[in-house]
């Protein structure tokens, strides 16, 4: 694991729940604000900072191949493009 994967992986549990908010209608509102803000801010990567970020959800996945599928979704789920 390369420094700031961990910061990858806590954005990804993030996501899950709020995903999982969504779904079950709990405050469902809320939860999809969240993801909006969260997609927002990644909107925001330069170039350099979006390959960065995919190499690193890259390595996630790939570290957890029961995940890897879903991991590799999030970008495109979230509206960011993979550069």
């Amino acid at each position: 694991m390369l420094q700031g994967d961990e910061v990858v992986r806590a954005l990804l549990a993030a996501v899950a729940t709020l995903e999982d908010l969504v779904k079950v209608g709990t405050d469902s509102q809320m939860a999809l604000s969240a993801l909006e803000e969260i997609a927002s801010e990644l909107d925001t990567m330069d170039p350099v900072e979006n390959r960065r970020f995919i190499e690193a959800l890259d390595r996630v996945a790939a570290a957890e191949p029961d995940r890897a599928v879903w991991i590799q979704a999030v970008p495109s789920a979230l509206g960011i493009g993979r550069i």
